[in-house]
């Protein structure tokens, strides 16, 4: 199907990591013994897709066995983010099995080539887990607000983030979001460029709504299965706690570090079951004026509401 539906993104906003070429053969290792076909899930900050992936490490077969080995848990963050080289890539992973899920943030692949190589491997359809930005945004906001107030408790900006965290009100910090804020655009360049290129490359994929998904979980996961293969279990909704699974959750030292008290303990230290309803989104204007309208130098919420709205009314998405 052709492009023609979706914008097109400036690869130099969606991909901000050179790779050498010589350095995308050490992917090689990774599947040099056996080939990896296992899932693939990408997404945007704070959409669920930490939960989504680590809820297929609940599904059995007809046997009892459970048909994922492993989620593997943002291989490539220590690239994007510390500067590793690629090779850390294979030595974090180890060897993949064609059971294992990975999910990576769509930013953190960091390059093209690096990104297409996990697309062409993946199982498809490849998965892409998106949520309204007006929930996002603020959400990922929130967590990195509240993580810095806790380790910079005396800074002169202390007070103006500390109301914005009270309030839920984002309209005085806009200069901090725009600089500090690692990606400002949360992502949505490089989600979409991927999204791109698996209609340019001919790679299968689903596209997942986490407001969708909260309605119908089983709905949602039962397609999923049945695209990958595989005939549903309702385990996969009707746990207690996700004790079981955790252990088979492969995160690298930067998110099993102080990063994942505050972005993924929630999640896999979990006793409540899926939310089926979320917050009410994040009214506009509680959005800094340079991340709202259509004319700055950075994308704006309202930009980003359309490219959200594009996507859930294609067909790829699941209903």
């Amino acid at each position: 199907m052709p492009n023609s539906d979706l914008p097109i993104v400036d690869d130099r906003l969606a991909w901000r990591l050179d790779v050498a070429e010589a350095d995308l053969a050490v992917l090689e290792s990774l599947t040099a013994q056996q080939r990896w076909d296992g899932p693939l899930i990408t997404s945007m900050p704070r959409t669920g897709s930490t939960l989504l992936g680590t809820l297929f490490l609940l599904l059995r077969d007809a046997d009892g066995q459970h048909v994922f080995d492993r989620y593997v848990h943002e291989p490539v963050a220590p690239v994007f983010w510390q500067d590793q080289p690629v090779s850390s890539i294979p030595e974090f992973v180890g060897h993949l099995s064609p059971g294992d899920i990975i999910q990576e943030s769509a930013y953190q692949f960091g390059s093209k080539e690096i990104a297409r190589w996990f697309l062409h491997n993946a199982r498809q359809p490849v998965a892409f887990v998106m949520r309204h930005p007006q929930l996002a945004w603020p959400s990922r906001w929130r967590i990195m607000l509240r993580e810095w107030l806790a380790t910079h408790p005396d800074s002169p900006d202390a007070s103006r983030w500390h109301a914005s965290f009270e309030a839920n009100d984002f309209t005085e910090i806009g200069d901090i979001l725009t600089t500090k804020v690692t990606q400002p655009d949360n992502g949505s360049y490089s989600f979409l460029s991927l999204i791109n290129l698996c209609r340019d490359d001919g790679i299968d994929f689903v596209i997942v709504d986490n407001a969708r998904f909260r309605a119908d979980p089983d709905g949602i996961l039962a397609k999923m299965c049945s695209r990958w293969g595989h005939e549903y279990d309702d385990a996969m909704t009707s746990w207690d706690d996700l004790a079981e699974a955790k252990p088979r959750v492969a995160m690298s030292e930067l998110a099993a570090g102080p990063e994942y008290d505050w972005y993924y303990a929630r999640t896999l230290e979990s006793t409540n079951g899926i939310i089926r309803t979320d917050r009410e989104p994040v009214p506009l204007d509680r959005f800094p004026a340079i991340l709202r309208g259509k004319s700055t130098d950075h994308l704006t919420i309202d930009t980003a509401v359309e490219w959200y709205e594009t996507l859930l009314a294609l067909p790829e998405t699941i209903r």
